[in-house]
């Protein structure tokens, strides 16, 4: 008989220690992994797997290699979490193409069956230019048309406009204002809501696989998936590999340039995807000081995204 507590890296016990829930009905980090032993039992012998090595994790879920018979895949859990909650439906929709592979799914222990992939070693030793312009690529074998149970861009451009406009934040509030106005404005716009989008590719979600259906060896994992339009998903790809960002010569221009790599092969407006990254990284400041208001700590530092504010507009 597996050991299945053996299976929890210490490390993620560590991660999810003290972790809040993510919602009403939804447990804490600590409850999460009290019940994982028992959930990987359960799984194990319904799926027919076989522990093929060791755990690995992210920030809210633990994989772990399998075997089923002679095939090898990878049984991936969640922490119940929003953003997890519709993450089979979006692989279903993409049946491997562009995207892992999904064999199976168990959506009430938030589990899935996935293939097994390698590290995009590749990916990691482009330029960060070649990289947004390949997980661009990427992106534009992603453009499925949206699925009815997402939540939406347009609902999301109007929690954001109503969150920027009832508190302050530690930055110049022209952004603020800017912001506000564009959220309003492209919660209008015709087809805000019609694709399925990854809103979180980036170099760490990519994995390697030798198959049809992969964009140069390339798939997608960890999707949180919006029904919206494709000009939102270029953010992330700016906010990541900061460190190669602050190095530039000009700042501006280097992320203006990712921003430009990444639209071409997915065939989006560059202008349309600064005005996206501008009301993203917003959001990401609003839940960076709502954190720390929660936890009576200090107001965090926005240097990082008054940088990538600045470069988007003109």
């Amino acid at each position: 008989m597996v050991e299945t507590d053996a299976l929890i890296p210490e490390s993620l016990r560590a991660l999810m220690a003290g972790r809040a829930a993510d919602g009403a009905g939804l447990p804490d980090g600590e409850a999460w992994l009290r019940s994982v032993p028992k959930t990987l039992e359960t799984l194990l012998g319904t799926w027919r797997l076989t522990p093929d090595g060791p755990s690995m994790h992210g920030q809210c879920a633990l994989v772990v290699p399998v075997r089923q018979g002679s095939e090898r895949l990878a049984l991936k859990l969640a922490w119940p979490h929003a953003e997890a909650r519709h993450e089979h439906l979006a692989l279903r929709a993409w049946r491997g193409v562009g995207a892992v592979k999904l064999v199976a799914a168990e959506p009430s222990s938030w589990a899935l069956l996935l293939e097994r992939c390698r590290p995009a070693t590749q990916l990691v030793e482009m330029s960060s230019l070649d990289a947004a312009e390949t997980i661009g690529a990427i992106h534009r074998r992603l453009a499925v048309p949206a699925l009815p149970q997402l939540d939406t861009a347009s609902a999301w451009c109007g929690r954001i406009a109503e969150r920027l406009t009832g508190e302050e934040l530690p930055m110049p509030r022209r952004f603020v204002t800017q912001g506000v106005s564009l959220a309003r404005s492209l919660a209008q716009e015709r087809g805000v809501d019609a694709t399925l989008v990854h809103s979180d590719l980036h170099d760490d979600n990519v994995m390697n696989v030798t198959r049809a259906g992969a964009v140069g060896g390339l798939v997608a994992i960890d999707p949180k998936p919006v029904a919206g339009n494709l000009a939102l998903a270029v953010a992330p790809l700016l906010w990541n590999r900061w460190d190669e960002a602050a190095d530039a010569y000009n700042l501006r221009n280097h992320l203006r340039f990712r921003v430009d790599y990444a639209c071409d092969p997915m065939g989006v407006a560059p202008e349309a995807a600064r005005a996206w990254t501008i009301i993203r990284v917003l959001a990401n400041a609003w839940w960076a000081c709502h954190d720390a208001r929660e936890r009576r700590a200090p107001a965090p530092d926005l240097t990082r995204e008054v940088a990538i504010i600045k470069a988007m507009q003109g």
